[in-house]
């Protein structure tokens, strides 16, 4: 192989230059081009009615980028081309119209959609897979026919367009974050049926350009309040005048104390109560709600201390449901074993605060009174959210828990609350 320096060398060539790159491959400068100027193709010797030719396969343009091929791209394909050639008893610049039309008899739009997702099952969560299926069988799919070939969807065969009418029919005028989505799962299942040779390098019709008309949803947050409005909140919680279940005001109570997300907090089971932290709940890294990766974080738990309030909270709730797996039970029959997720933020609803205060809201509301009224450490506030240390070194080193700093954040947090209404 020749050295890169090699290759920036004959860009500046004004004369037609070849270059062996080994095994047949070979690197040439065309100054007569508008774009561009250097240029891979293989050749290789053959024989046919018994005399040996000479046969070349044109390969790609060298460079980076969509479309074009470093040195050792342009050599793995040749070598993929060679061997075909060889088995197949053809002429190597029969590859891609053969393999183009394999393809096109057997892989389609439904192939590519199943392989990303059964590529997905095993480093994903289980809710995120079916949120991915839904999306691509339920919506994309009834927009662009399921046995729709590969070859017909590469960008050069009016793929693009296609892609871009069923994004648009998804967003409906209005709904853009939506069909964000969808073109953004298309883009990977595409990039998924390429890397298996299923497409064209260089073809995927769901790619996100600048000048897309679909606009990149606006950023909002989950609303929020500020400390002043606490006290009627929790004046509000503890009068229930939406007469809802002891269950949700306890778990409203609880959320409140600990700013776990929903997801997490419905699912607390009276076994995570351990033993080798005492008075602290030790989370499973793989409780949905705690936000970890499945497959790369997920081994780590998160520690929540129990403050004297939720400790009285906790006893209470040990007589009401000690006998089952879950702190707190369902209301009526559900397909969850524990209380909705979705209870706390109807609670909330309920007393009159939709468009006011969501459950993951107060998790703001936490971490600015936190640092605003107790003056605690952002970082320790921070992990007791359950974030993890930022960046991927500080992931790899930073093992520390702060438990001791976590206990009297949350002792104080408690003690405030509590002197401002909060009722155990």
């Amino acid at each position: 192989m020749i050295t890169q320096k090699e290759i920036n060398e004959m860009r500046g060539l004004t004369t037609l230059k070849k270059k062996g790159c080994g095994n047949g491959l070979v690197i040439f400068r065309d100054p007569r081009a508008k774009t561009g100027g250097l240029y891979f193709y293989g050749t290789m010797g053959r024989k046919i009615d018994g005399k040996r030719v000479q046969r070349d396969c044109w390969i790609g343009t060298e460079g980076r980028g969509v479309g074009c091929f470093t040195q050792k791209q342009a050599m793995e394909q040749w070598l993929l081309i060679k061997q075909w050639s060889v088995d197949n008893n053809r002429n190597p610049a029969d590859y891609v119209k053969a393999v183009a039309a394999k393809l096109q008899e057997q892989k389609n739009l439904q192939d590519a959609v199943q392989l990303f997702l059964d590529k997905k099952e095993n480093s994903i969560k289980t809710t995120t897979l079916r949120n991915y299926d839904n999306q691509l069988k339920n919506k994309v799919l009834g927009l662009i026919r399921p046995n729709t070939s590969l070859v017909d969807l590469e960008w050069s065969n009016g793929g693009r367009q296609t892609v871009m009418d069923a994004v648009h029919n998804i967003a409906d005028g209005s709904k853009w974050s939506e069909a964000n989505r969808c073109q953004r799962l298309l883009f990977q299942v595409f990039n998924c049926a390429i890397s298996q040779g299923w497409m064209k390098k260089g073809s995927n019709p769901a790619e996100k350009l600048l000048g897309d008309s679909s606009p990149e949803p606006s950023v909002s947050h989950h609303p929020s309040i500020d400390w002043r409005q606490v006290p009627s909140l929790l004046k509000d919680i503890e009068m229930n005048r939406s007469n809802s279940s002891l269950q949700v005001v306890l778990s409203m109570k609880l959320l409140l104390m600990t700013f776990l997300r929903t997801g997490a907090l419905v699912r607390l089971r009276w076994d995570w109560f351990d033993i080798d932290y005492p008075d602290t709940i030790t989370i499973p890294g793989d409780t949905p709600g705690l936000k970890r990766k499945r497959g790369k974080n997920d081994n780590i738990p998160h520690f929540v201390p129990i403050t004297s309030q939720m400790r009285k909270l906790f006893q209470f709730l040990l007589e009401l449901n000690g006998s089952c797996e879950y702190v707190f039970q369902p209301m009526r029959e559900s397909k969850f074993p524990h209380l909705d997720p979705s209870a706390p933020n109807h609670f909330l609803r309920n007393l009159g605060y939709k468009d006011v205060l969501r459950a993951h809201g107060w998790r703001s509301t936490a971490l600015t009174t936190g640092i605003d009224v107790l003056g605690a450490d952002r970082e320790v506030i921070k992990k007791q959210m359950g974030h993890l240390p930022e960046g991927k070194v500080n992931r790899a080193y930073d093992k520390s828990l702060q438990l001791d700093k976590r206990r009297k954040f949350l002792e104080d947090w408690c003690d405030l609350l509590e002197g401002n209404g909060l009722r155990v």
